[in-house]
């Protein structure tokens, strides 16, 4: 992938960035008489074995999935959220069904996998198309472990800067963040080594506010090339992240497409 001269560098790369939102109240007294609550699920969009599917951190589909089968919550409205790219023609959210969506994830801290999807409909794919979104191609992971990158950044829906109610009006608010991150090859002592290796990085800036809600949501991988032109590549999906230290992980990207593709081949095989 290249980059191209734009006026606003988060929003070229927002064509990669999908939200999941989601309002919701518990069935309480307290809630009942307070706006719903708002939240949103940092993610991007990959095909895989010709399926277009929303991608994010297993651990945040894992808590949707809860929240979904839980008869103490009522599930106001949710919708995908893909009005932050450059090339957008709507600034209105798609709404969709998230009680009858089908759900993949694992969140497995030993084998250092943490990623899910929700399939994507085929009248939402084109929908998110039509709005500018760019699904990740098995071109993106095939031969990256082959590219030397220069720099790193991490784009997603900080939890700070989103509002956790609806306003008067019935509407939540986001705003997406994209961070420098440095990545680091000697792992932290207080995660050891997994199955799978995993994305680990420094975020290199003053954190302006929490990243929680990040998760989820594509780091970039940045090669400079001798004339002059940067290239890019999504390398993982945020995973955790230890604010004392700063330090990111993050589920590779080569790692889960891989097994997913596999996973989706037996499927079919049965």
């Amino acid at each position: 992938m290249t980059t191209e001269e734009k006026p606003n560098v988060v929003e070229f790369f927002c064509r990669h960035l999908v939200g999941l939102c989601i309002t919701f109240r518990h069935k309480t007294h307290e809630d009942s008489v307070q706006p719903p609550r708002f939240a949103t699920c940092s993610g991007t969009l990959i095909v895989v074995d010709d399926m277009l599917c929303f991608l994010t951190a297993g651990h945040v589909l894992k808590k949707l999935d809860e929240l979904r089968a839980s008869s103490s919550v009522e599930i106001v409205s949710t919708a995908w959220a893909d009005t932050f790219g450059d090339k957008r023609v709507s600034d209105i959210p798609i709404p969709f069904n998230l009680r009858d969506a089908r759900f993949f994830y694992i969140d497995d801290e030993d084998q250092g996998l943490d990623f899910g999807v929700v399939r994507i409909e085929l009248h939402h794919a084109r929908l998110l198309a039509k709005n500018g979104v760019v699904a990740l191609q098995e071109a993106n992971w095939a031969h990256q472990c082959d590219v030397s990158f220069n720099k790193y950044e991490m784009l997603g829906f900080p939890t700070e800067l989103a509002s956790d109610r609806v306003s008067s009006s019935g509407a939540g608010t986001v705003s997406p963040t994209m961070l420098g991150v440095r990545r680091v090859d000697a792992l932290p002592i207080e995660h050891p080594p997994t199955r799978y290796p995993r994305f680990v990085g420094q975020i290199e800036t003053d954190l302006p506010h929490n990243i929680e809600g990040m998760s989820g949501g594509p780091i970039f991988g940045f090669r400079f090339e001798p004339d002059g032109e940067c290239r890019y590549w999504i390398v993982a999906l945020q995973s955790s992240w230890n604010r004392n230290s700063r330090t990111v992980y993050g589920c590779s990207l080569p790692v889960l497409a891989s097994l997913m593709t596999r996973w989706a081949q037996r499927s079919m095989e049965k």
